[in-house]
């Protein structure tokens, strides 16, 4: 307690104690008084409580920069299980995501955090990390150098993609929580804009293709500056504004944060990017992982920091995102091209790229 609230306490124990009669010059003094004592000694958060507003943020997300404005643990991250909590807490269920990972593949901090472990949980080597959100994230199977309680920074690579795992092709598990909460579990696809999964079957796009806005299907993208491709330094380029570690040339970078403003005055929130340009190792590591889904390293048109792979609905053919990128997308220099078309050689509603 204050000095200044036992004062208060002390006076109003004093007043009492005088009990002057109802109506009387001296009550109405004592009324006057106790009002002024409350109003100043009233704290910060009695004030919150008294508006009906509080302290704490949605606990769906990160309390600054919105949820989809986190790195992907892994580059081109791709849900191959989706959240699926179960009804009750003692019942099965798919309490986080998988994302299509292989044994080796460095794993990048979403946001700036601490190590909360580091170890194996039930034989399953495991990665926990705290959030500047007060969101604790935890990695299987996967491992780390870094010791507890060591502070990253977003995007930073916090440890590698170990063996095993409960999937039957190679994967990552992710799982998500309010730190303050007893392991209320949340999707962790919402923090990266991919609730679904970014891979959907053939046998669910749409019947008819949405009409674009007289957009180019030919792409720009190709060899600049005399840079090599995958081999950019990063002084060439400029960081997307909402998508921490991500990286283009910066005619694009400035180009794409223009349209990701009209973007989110029409939906809300910025445009989710799972990724942008990919310097060579990482190529090498996609093909591995994704074979023909994936360009041959070294001529990937992420390679030449002029593409990126997109969430926040964008990456599903027919969704009203998708149709306000056909049609609005080309005014800022970003085109769908023809071959990530629901009709074209290998659909990817999910890449675009920049023409200019």
């Amino acid at each position: 307690m204050t000095l200044f609230a036992f004062d208060r306490l002390r006076l109003l124990f004093h007043l009492r104690e005088r009990r002057p009669s109802i109506g009387s010059p001296q009550s109405l003094l004592l009324a006057a008084i106790i009002a002024a004592a409350l109003v100043l000694t009233t704290t910060p958060l009695e004030a919150s409580a008294a508006t009906g507003s509080t302290a704490t943020t949605a606990q769906s997300g990160p309390r600054t920069s919105g949820p989809t404005s986190w790195v992907t643990p892994v580059p081109a991250m791709e849900i191959i299980e989706a959240f699926d909590p179960p009804d009750k807490p003692w019942l099965k269920g798919h309490r986080g995501i998988d994302v299509l990972a292989l044994e080796g593949e460095p794993l990048r901090a979403p946001t700036g955090g601490t190590i909360r472990f580091a170890g194996t949980v039930a034989g399953m080597a495991t990665v926990s990390i705290l959030t500047e959100s007060d969101h604790v994230f935890t990695f299987q199977p996967a491992a780390t150098l870094l010791k507890k309680g060591e502070s990253f920074a977003a995007g930073e690579q916090i440890g590698t993609v170990g063996s095993g795992g409960h999937c039957q092709r190679s994967c990552l598990h992710i799982g998500a929580w309010p730190a303050a909460s007893d392991r209320r579990y949340v999707d962790p696809g919402k923090f990266f804009g991919q609730e679904q999964s970014a891979l959907l079957p053939l046998s669910r796009k749409p019947a008819k293709e949405p009409k674009g806005g007289g957009d180019s299907s030919t792409s720009g993208a190709g060899a600049w500056g005399g840079h090599s491709n995958g081999r950019i330094p990063a002084s060439a380029m400029c960081p997307l504004k909402t998508a921490p570690g991500q990286m283009l040339r910066c005619d694009a970078q400035a180009a794409f944060d223009r349209l990701s403003k009209a973007f989110e005055a029409r939906f809300g929130a910025p445009i989710s990017v799972t990724d942008a340009y990919r310097d060579y190792a990482t190529q090498v590591i996609l093909k591995r992982r994704k074979g023909r889904m994936a360009a041959t390293p070294g001529t990937s048109n992420h390679g030449w920091a002029l593409a990126v792979d997109l969430g926040s609905g964008i990456n599903s053919f027919g969704t009203a995102q998708h149709q306000w990128m056909r049609a609005n997308a080309p005014k800022f220099g970003w085109i769908h091209p023809g071959w990530a078309r629901q009709t074209g050689s290998l659909p990817e509603p999910w890449h675009w790229e920049f023409r200019k």
